[in-house]
């Protein structure tokens, strides 16, 4: 029954998302149109059979296909997509409509360009909303190295806060994150200022890199530099009959040390439990300010690589809000701070959306980090059962893209019919019906390759 229920959320969330995305983005085109007084045919969210139709008072037809991939609006003097160009009855004549080939040069590029437009103000309305609603984010301490990391190559420590990435400010550790992917395929050096635990004085370390994570698929840049978030090892749930529950370890405990070894965060004790299986240990815990001593044998468990590692059947924190104060980052502004900052963090993921597509293209970004409708449909689901804040973050990073990706000179998308607008701009009159044809068969061509391969790279992960 869980199972249904979460296939009908990831169903759901995914065309709602994609229908808000599209719609929005179609919109920016109608709108355009009717301001220019171009007669707008079809305004079409989805493709395929056509379920639901209306008409509005011009004459345009509004109608839902029943695959949500996509849509189009489609103006007078402008072949449909998919349909032959529907019958336009004298209205049109009667309400001085112009079509889209009569408009002037200027007005086809900013209905044009208008449908990307709408997707990056679309993701500034969604960050407003996340920064007015508030949402809690780790604070940007460090909570576990790994040995042989470049983290390690810097004597990074436990508890260590990082203040700066190069010249860039990190306020959250998510912003850790996205500061290291800007750096992956690059060669040169790497600048972390941080406050080191128990200090006040910022000190800046350098590590080079050399063509770092190039082509390496779906990795987390913040583990391979080698840092872990702090979580504090408080124990959230204990799993019944497990080596904790056998021993008395109870919900709320903070464990505090694991065989005489300080514990301070459950990085740490995931990695010292890790090789102690079958032996009996000590682990000592903070039970509301009283500290009690537990003697308990660790089960031994294999991951699917075959690794073996202990566990004693305890859970982490699921929930910031369970989070000591000082280790979180709270987002909430006023309006003018939201709007402020939705401006901001719509341009910073734009600017690295481009930078991945750069090194993509480079080489220096493996290709297989390319999602199709699978990874979003999946994404979506758990972006809605994480709540509201994370469905808008969802909504806002892919309208990013879907503007990003409409901009690309490609015949059929947006980008392209904008450099048709600047050849026929050149060279003072129109292109050719015949180049018209090959290169829209070439962006068709482009655009399905592209779809294939995204959506073999998804069942490449499910698999």
């Amino acid at each position: 029954m869980e199972s249904i229920l979460d296939l009908i959320i990831i169903i759901s969330s995914f065309v709602l998302l994609l229908g808000v995305i599209v719609g929005i983005h179609e919109l920016g085109h109608f709108s355009a149109a009717r301001y220019f007084n171009i007669y707008v045919i079809r305004f079409k969210i989805g493709f395929g059979k056509t379920f639901f139709k209306r008409f509005d008072k011009h004459g345009t037809e509004f109608s839902f296909g029943i695959l949500p991939l996509g849509g189009y609006v489609q103006m007078l003097g402008e072949a449909s997509p998919q349909e032959e160009d529907m019958q336009v009855n004298t209205e049109v004549e009667a309400q001085k409509k112009i079509s889209y080939k009569e408009a002037t040069l200027g007005a086809r590029a900013i209905v044009t360009a208008a449908g990307p437009i709408a997707n990056f103000i679309l993701a500034i309305v969604a960050y407003f909303f996340i920064f007015l609603i508030g949402a809690k984010e780790l604070a940007p301490v460090v909570g576990g190295v790994e040995p042989g990391t470049l983290a390690s190559e810097i004597n990074l420590e436990i508890g260590d806060k990082i203040l700066l990435i190069d010249d860039n400010e990190v306020v959250s550790f998510n912003d850790v994150n996205g500061y290291l992917a800007s750096r992956i395929g690059e060669t040169g050096v790497l600048r972390i200022t941080s406050i080191p635990a128990g200090s006040n004085i910022s000190v800046t370390k350098e590590v080079t890199i050399k063509s770092w994570l190039k082509g390496v698929s779906q990795t987390s840049p913040v583990t391979s530099f080698g840092i872990a978030p702090f979580i504090p090892a408080l124990v959230s749930s204990v799993q019944e009959g497990g080596p904790a529950d056998k021993a008395g370890i109870l919900k709320g405990d903070i464990i505090i040390s694991v065989e005489g070894s300080k514990i301070q965060t459950w990085n740490q004790l995931s990695q010292n439990l890790s090789s102690k299986f079958d032996k009996v240990i000590s682990i000592e815990v903070d039970r509301r300010g009283q500290s009690i001593d537990f003697r308990l044998t660790p089960n031994r468990i294999s991951s699917e690589t075959g690794i073996e590692r202990g566990v004693i059947g305890i859970m982490r924190l699921s929930s910031l809000d369970d989070l000591p104060e000082y280790l979180l980052i709270d987002n909430k502004e006023n309006i003018v701070g939201a709007f402020v900052k939705a401006i901001t963090q719509t341009y910073k993921f734009i600017v690295l959306i481009l930078d991945s597509i750069g090194k993509m293209i480079s080489g220096s970004v493996s290709a297989d980090n390319i999602g199709g409708p699978i990874q979003i449909s999946l994404l979506a689901g758990s972006a809605a059962k994480a709540g509201l804040v994370s469905f808008l973050s969802m909504l806002a990073i892919l309208s990013i893209n879907l503007g990003l990706i409409n901009l690309f000179p490609i015949p059929i998308l947006d980008g392209g019919q904008l450099v048709l607008i600047a050849i026929e701009k050149i060279k003072g009159s129109p292109v050719s019906d015949s180049f018209l044809e090959y290169s829209f068969r070439l962006g068709i061509f482009m655009v399905a390759s592209l779809m294939v391969f995204a959506i073999f790279n998804d069942i490449v992960k499910i698999i």
